[in-house]
C-alpha cells in the first residue's frame, strides 16, 4: 500500500522561548549557530484552509485544532486523507466522499460514528479500509494530515512531586523520510518531520527538519519533551551498527544533550542494549555472524567493542544516568544471542572490561527471556501486556537493597507495522489512549525507577511521544496527551 503525506507547511507561533545559541532578527535562531530554528509569527502558509491561531491560545500554549471539514464532496484522485473531519460524522463523510465522490447515507454515518465513538479497536484507518472495500474501490492509497494548526515546543522543567525516577526506550532507527521505518502505513500515529521538515527543532546540514537521528534537531525535541514531561532519563535502543562514530548518532545524542544542558540540564541517558541486529544483513560484517554465547570471552569482547564501549565513549559522563552510581543498561533478548544459558557468564565479563575501561561497574538489568542470570543486577520481562496481564506492569525489586524498579509497556497497535492493511478485531491487543499508562504511574508511585516500553516505537505502536493524529472515542486526543499525563503524575509545576 503506498501512502501519501499533504498538508500546508504551518508557521508556528512561539513565545518565550529563550535563544541557546546565537540570536538573529526578531527572536528567529540561527541555524548555523547550532540553535534551533525559531519562525517568526507571520500568517502565512500554503494551506488553502489555513486560519492564525488565536494568539491567546498561543500565549497559553494551547494545541490548536484545524476547522472542521464541511466539503465540498470530491472524490480524491491523490489518495484518502484518514486525518480529515474532526468529529466521527464528519470524518466519515469527508472519507466517503474522496472514495466515491458522493455523500455517504445517513446509516453509514451513524453506524461508523457509533463505532468510532464506542468500541474501543475501531480506528480511523479501519474505517477507509471498510469504506473501499464496500464500494469496491480499486486502489485505497492513503495519506495522514496534520489535525493541528500548531505545534508547541514544550520546554519547561519539572519540579519533582516525589523521588520516582521515570525513564523510556528511545528508538532511534528513523531514516526519514521515505524509508521503510518511517512509513506513513507502517506508523499507527505520526510525528512531526517524518515526510517533511519540522520546523521547530529543525537544524542541521542534509537531515535538517526531519524525524532522523542524524539531525541534532530530532534528538533535541524528543528529549526536551521528555524533560517537560517529568522523564530524568532515557535508553536509546541501540544495535550496534547505528552507533559507531563513523554514524555521528551518538555525536549528535551528545551535542542535543549538551544543548539541553544550557537550558537547565535534567536529562541523562543509559543504554538499551538491542541484540537484534547480530546474524542480520543490515548490520554486515560488524555483528555477522552472531557470536554464541557459549564462547563467553569471545562473546564478551565482540558484544562489548560493538555496543557497550561506543555508546559510553561518545556519552560524557555527566550525562550517563547512573542507578547508586552505575551506568544504566539494559540487555535485551531478541532471540538472535543463544544459547541463553551463556548469558550470565557473558555479561558478567562484560561487566569486568567496563570497569577496566570506565572505573565503574554497570547496573545490568537482564531480559528475563534468558532465564535466571546470576550477574544481573535487575530482570525485566519486556512484553507487560502477556508477562502481567492483571496489570500490565512488570515491578521487580533488585537482587541488591531495596531498590524496586518497575517496567511496563502502556500503549500498543502494531498492526501498521506486522499486518499492513488489516483492519483490527476484538482480538487485536490494541490500546490508543492513556488509561493504562494513569494505571501503572498509581501503581508504581512507591517505586524507585520506572522505565516505560516504549517512548517512541512508531511501528510497534508503543510509543508516548508526541504524535499530531492520537484519536480514541470520537475525539482527537492532544499530541502531548501522554506526555501531560505523565506530567501530572511527576510533577507540581
Amino acid at each position: 500500500m503506498v501512502s501519501r503525506f499533504r498538508f500546508g507547511r504551518l508557521r508556528l507561533f512561539l513565545t518565550g522561548f529563550a535563544c541557546v545559541a546565537g540570536c538573529g532578527p526578531s527572536g528567529s535562531f540561527v541555524p548555523d549557530a547550532g540553535g534551533i530554528i525559531l519562525v517568526t509569527p507571520e500568517a502565512s502558509s500554503t494551506s488553502t484552509n489555513y486560519v492564525a491561531p488565536a494568539q491567546a491560545d498561543l500565549d497559553a500554549g494551547a494545541f490548536v485544532a484545524r476547522d472542521e471539514w464541511t466539503g465540498p464532496c470530491t472524490a480524491s484522485a491523490n489518495g484518502i486523507d484518514v486525518n480529515l473531519g474532526n468529529s466521527p460524522e464528519a470524518f466519515v463523510q469527508a472519507a466517503y466522499c474522496q472514495i466515491t465522490g458522493k455523500m455517504p447515507s445517513s446509516d453509514i454515518v451513524a453506524n461508523w460514528a457509533n463505532q468510532l465513538r464506542t468500541v474501543s479497536y475501531v480506528r480511523r484507518i479501519d474505517v477507509v479500509h471498510a469504506l473501499c472495500a464496500q464500494v469496491g474501490a480499486s486502489t485505497c492509497e492513503l495519506e495522514y494530515s496534520n489535525p493541528w494548526l500548531t505545534d508547541l515546543p514544550r520546554t519547561e522543567t519539572c519540579t519533582r512531586k516525589g523521588s520516582r525516577d521515570v525513564g523510556a526506550v528511545m528508538m532511534f532507527f528513523f531514516t526519514c523520510p521515505g524509508q521503510l521505518n518511517c512509513g506513513l502505513d507502517w506508523a499507527n500515529t505520526h510525528a512531526w518531520g517524518m515526510n517533511e521538515p519540522d520546523e521547530i527543532y529543525g537544524f542541521g546540514q542534509s537531515a535538517a527538519g526531519y524525524y532522523v537521528p542524524t539531525n541534532t534537531g530530532f534528538w533535541l525535541r524528543e528529549l526536551l519533551d521528555a524533560r517537560y514531561a517529568g522523564m530524568q532519563f532515557v535508553v536509546p535502543n541501540v544495535f550496534g551498527y547505528d552507533i559507531q562514530p563513523s554514524t555521528g548518532e551518538a555525536a549528535d545524542l551528545e551535542a542535543a544533550l549538551t544543548m539541553i544542558d544550557a537550558m537547565g540540564g535534567g536529562m541523562q541517558v543509559g543504554l538499551f542494549n538491542d541484540t537484534w541486529a547480530y546474524g542480520e544483513p543490515v548490520a554486515g560484517a560488524l555483528q555477522n555472524p552472531a557470536p554464541s554465547l557459549s564462547s563467553t570471552e569471545a562473546a564478551a569482547q565482540e558484544i562489548y567493542a560493538v555496543q557497550w564501549k561506543p555508546f559510553f565513549t561518545q556519552i560524557s559522563k555527566g550525562h550517563w544516568y547512573t542507578v547508586n552510581g552505575q551506568p544504566l543498561i539494559y540487555f535485551y533478548n531478541a532471540g538472535t544471542l543463544t544459547p541463553g544459558s551463556g548469558a550470565s557468564a557473558v555479561i558478567a565479563r562484560m561487566k569486568q572490561l567496563f570497569q577496566q575501561d570506565f572505573g565503574v561497574t554497570p547496573f545490568v538489568d537482564v531480559d528475563r527471556g534468558y532465564g535466571t542470570t546470576a550477574s544481573a543486577d535487575a530482570m525485566f520481562s519486556w512484553d507487560t501486556f502477556s508477562a502481567f496481564p492483571s496489570t500490565h506492569v512488570g515491578i521487580e525489586t533488585t537482587v541488591t537493597g531495596d531498590l524496586t524498579f518497575a517496567n511496563s509497556m502502556v500503549k500498543w497497535d502494531s498492526l501498521g507495522r506486522d499486518a499492513p492493511g488489516t483492519s483490527a478485531t476484538a482480538m487485536t491487543r490494541l490500546v490508543k489512549g492513556p488509561e493504562i499508562l494513569t494505571q501503572v504511574l498509581q501503581a508504581t508511585s512507591s517505586a524507585n525507577l520506572l522505565l516505560i516500553e516504549t517512548w517512541n516505537d512508531l511501528g510497534e505502536g508503543t510509543g508516548i511521544t508526541r504524535n499530531y493524529d492520537y484519536y480514541e472515542n470520537g475525539n482527537w486526543l492532544t499530541p502531548d496527551v501522554f506526555m501531560q499525563t505523565l506530567r501530572q503524575s511527576q510533577c507540581s509545576n
